[in-house]
């Protein structure tokens, strides 16, 4: 971008020290991809510290941990990086905020998401419908509910790599959302067991419920809306997604500062996946895209793969779902990979899991 400055912050940034410890520098912090700037000394940037890296990706720091000893080198902004290069770097590290320095190394400032937010509210992109964007956990969105126990919720995010956990009811419409960010202080917080064999308080923690910890109070938006739209709500009310609901408030997928900002990267490869169903049925077109998405990313990263194809069948009067994903070669014999049920949703997952083990 030539004009650095109209995504550049120099003031008001989040500073620490190398000999604070994570806990208080930690609590500084808003959201699970905030960051606090590191410097020594001699006022020379060091690196950051990131809840990603401190609590969720490593959760055997404790809050007394100096933070010399958990800093994070995120990637270097300069003046001539362009937009795409700064927010696929944001997405890649899962850090919305990142250093900008001078050509000769001096710091400058930081960029974010939000700051880059603002900008696309002025791009044609943002006119974009929901239904023609990328969002996260779209045709497929993770559950749990009220009465599940955290212990449940933890293996989700772990299994699913995700932040973000749906809340619903029994009936499977929307009642909360439950982020790995709100359980940091829990999780980093010290064992007070002192008997032998007692399973201490960590196991007390896991066992606790989710309706003690999820949020009810979340923003909701329909396919129909707009980018701009999801973007507005993100920046005024400061959260980092919104989840998509139908008009029954069953949730269909959420919607991330990252998915909004993948909107503006070039795509980085050409190796295509083609699509064949018979299907109608609108959640089944959502389910069936995000396994061609799935299969797609899978594929740019595999040496001597050409392309992909992907087929959907539904036998309606037996209820019976067939998914059949071709992996092609640029030589030799193709890999087949045939799943069916009635479950379509445990059918996807079942093809991703063997995609993933090709």
């Amino acid at each position: 971008m030539k004009d650095i400055e109209k995504i550049l912050k120099t003031t008001n940034v989040i500073k620490a020290s190398p000999n604070d410890t994570l806990s208080s520098t930690l609590s500084k912090l808003a959201s699970s991809h905030d960051a606090a700037f590191v410097f020594n000394d001699s006022n020379e940037f060091v690196g950051i510290i990131n809840p990603y890296y401190t609590s969720i990706k490593s959760s055997a720091n404790e809050g007394s941990t100096k933070i010399s000893h958990v800093l994070f080198h995120p990637p270097r902004i300069t003046r001539a990086d362009s937009l795409d290069r700064i927010v696929t770097l944001m997405n890649e590290s899962k850090v919305h905020y990142l250093p900008v320095f001078e050509d000769d190394g001096s710091f400058m400032g930081i960029t974010s998401a939000r700051r880059i937010l603002m900008y696309m509210r002025t791009m044609e992109i943002a006119n974009t419908t929901l239904l023609n964007a990328k969002h996260t956990q779209k045709g497929r969105v993770i559950t749990v509910q009220m009465d599940d126990s955290i212990s449940k919720a933890m293996a989700l995010f772990k299994e699913f790599k995700t932040s973000k956990i749906v809340v619903v009811d029994q009936a499977g419409k929307l009642k909360g959302i439950m982020s790995h960010y709100d359980l940091i202080p829990l999780l980093m917080a010290p064992s007070k067991s002192s008997r032998k064999g007692s399973r201490g308080e960590h196991s007390t923690v896991m066992e606790k419920k989710v309706k003690n910890y999820a949020k009810t109070m979340v923003l909701t938006l329909k396919t129909s809306n707009t980018l701009k739209e999801a973007i507005d709500l993100i920046l005024d009310r400061g959260i980092g997604s919104i989840i998509i609901t139908n008009e029954h408030q069953l949730p269909m997928g959420i919607v991330t500062t990252k998915d909004i900002l993948s909107m503006i990267t070039k795509p980085s490869t050409s190796k295509l996946v083609n699509i064949s169903s018979n299907q109608t049925s609108h959640p089944v077109k959502l389910i069936v895209s995000d396994l061609e998405k799935f299969v797609s990313e899978h594929i740019q990263s595999l040496p001597n793969i050409r392309s992909a194809e992907v087929s959907y069948e539904e036998e309606k009067n037996e209820r019976m779902y067939r998914i059949r994903v071709h992996i092609i070669p640029t030589k030799g014999k193709g890999i087949v990979i045939t799943r069916e049920g009635k479950d379509i949703t445990k059918v996807v997952h079942d093809v991703k899991n063997a995609v993933r083990n090709q």
